[in-house]
């Protein structure tokens, strides 16, 4: 029977090697050795490199999820709670990858390959998308059709705009206020919501 412990010994373990080594030149004899354990005891939680890799990488996902999930629980009108999500989003995202070495030299050499990781993350974040939008439709504030379809299409937006915010390279030159400015633009577009129409 498995011991959480042990587990999460190896996954931290794993994590440290993966940011200072890389993933490419980790192995798993280090990370037995780095947890201070046996690679037979490692062996019995994982079979390969690539399942401890999926434990780190979950590991950093459930983290942003219920931090996601407290900003999508937030008794805010759901205008201001959409703008709030996103921008938690790439915040959360960003921090996660510049924390974790391997994830962001996995997500840009290889972004297509990390999609099997992030399936189940993407299905959680459109469902608080959906959870957001259903509030602002029940409120009047949003005026969509289809607030699966709206979810989908801001979601796609959102993954879009992950690698050159990560970089950096998303609005330079522009300041916090025109950046929120504009993004709120965009997703007030996609919701039918007016600020101009709703401040009178």
């Amino acid at each position: 029977m498995e011991n959480p412990k042990t587990r999460l010994q190896f996954i931290n373990a794993a994590k440290t090697l993966f940011v200072k080594k890389g993933y490419d030149e980790t192995t798993m004899i280090d990370i037995a050795e780095e947890a201070g354990l046996s690679r037979r005891t490692l062996y019995a939680y994982f079979e390969s490199k690539v399942e401890v890799f999926q434990a780190v990488i979950n590991s950093e996902v459930e983290k942003v999820l219920n931090q996601l999930t407290d900003i999508a629980r937030q008794n805010l009108p759901a205008q201001q709670k959409i703008v709030e999500f996103v921008f938690g989003y790439f915040k959360l995202v960003k921090e996660t990858v510049d924390r974790n070495g391997t994830l962001r030299s996995g997500f840009f050499r290889n972004s297509w390959g990390l999609e099997h990781f992030r399936k189940g993350f993407d299905v959680k974040q459109k469902q608080l998308l959906q959870d957001i939008i259903t509030e602002g439709k029940t409120s009047g504030a949003f005026d969509v059709v289809s607030v699966r379809r709206t979810a989908e299409i801001i979601h796609n937006c959102m993954r879009g705009f992950e690698a050159p915010y990560i970089r950096g390279k998303l609005w330079q030159g522009n300041t916090r206020e025109e950046i929120r400015f504009e993004a709120r633009r965009l997703i007030y577009g996609a919701l039918g919501y007016s600020e101009s129409k709703n401040n009178l």
